[in-house]
């Protein structure tokens, strides 16, 4: 006999985060597979060569990195008050 809950998930089908996770992840590959050209960057005193699909990786996560540690100081100052 089979378990109720695995019916259950059977008759469901696809969740849609599993379906929004795979169209993401095409997107991705697709993405890379596009902006495979080398870029010159210059930033301050520095100056190297990166693909494009790696300095704009990096920029967003630096700009993640930035917005987290930025909220961090909101709340924690909201939180004093």
């Amino acid at each position: 006999m089979a378990d109720r809950g695995e019916n259950k998930s059977l008759e469901q089908g696809l969740s849609p985060s599993l379906v929004g996770g795979i169209v993401l992840a095409l997107a991705a590959i697709d993405f890379v597979a596009q902006n495979r050209g080398r870029i010159t960057i210059h930033f301050l005193f520095l100056t190297f060569d990166a693909r494009v699909w790696v300095a704009l990786v990096i920029t967003s996560a630096l700009a993640i990195v930035a917005s987290e540690l930025v909220g961090r100081h909101l709340r924690r100052s909201r939180r004093k008050k």
